[in-house]
């Protein structure tokens, strides 16, 4: 069983480049929701791994309808795929909504003034508009007020993403290898078929 925990280690340090390197291929990932009984998926941006938690984090706005959705049911499924090196991660998780002031402040103080403006577009997330309109405030990010940082703040939310299980397939024409982790007081692990 050695060997599977190498593979998994292997993965926490390809999730932790991912956070640092935008051309990373688990730098996108694609989270799964349920919203009245239907799935719902989008793409999202990996924000930060801790390994001792077992977390995957994302931001987002505050209104943002997976916020909705991850209330009503926290439990989401997470997707990562390496084209590169043809390795999938699919990782079922329980979503939390960051509630620390104190938190989100300082990640919001740590982001590029380029990031901050998606948080204050006039717009809310999925809401239907007459015509195309960048949902952008008006203003470069070198002209960002206190009071456009305020409202940013206002909107921004971060997402943890506490694992339960994680499958791992790494492709192979000589025969796939697929692999289950599953996140308790220890890890376990085992062989699947593929």
């Amino acid at each position: 069983m050695q060997e599977l925990y190498k593979y998994l280690e292997n993965e926490w340090n390809h999730l932790n480049d991912g956070t640092r390197k935008s051309k990373h291929q688990f730098h996108l990932f694609t989270i799964a929701t349920i919203d009245q009984n239907k799935p719902e998926q989008r793409t999202v941006v990996l924000r930060g791994v801790n390994k001792e938690k077992s977390s995957i984090y994302f931001h987002t706005d505050k209104r943002s309808p997976k916020l909705k959705s991850i209330e009503s049911n926290n439990l989401v499924s997470a997707l990562f795929y390496d084209s590169d090196r043809r390795v999938q991660l699919r990782i079922n998780c329980f979503a939390y909504i960051e509630k620390s002031e104190r938190t989100l402040i300082k990640i919001w103080n740590s982001m590029r003034a380029q990031s901050k403006l998606c948080y204050m577009g006039p717009f809310n997330p999925s809401e239907e508009i007459e015509n195309f309109t960048p949902n952008l405030p008006r203003i470069s990010e070198k002209e960002i007020t206190k009071k456009d940082e305020d409202l940013g703040l206002s909107r921004f939310c971060r997402v943890r993403l506490k694992m339960n299980e994680l499958e791992l397939l790494k492709l192979n024409y000589k025969g796939h290898k697929r692999m289950k982790f599953i996140f308790g007081k220890n890890i376990t692990c085992k062989w699947i078929a593929s």
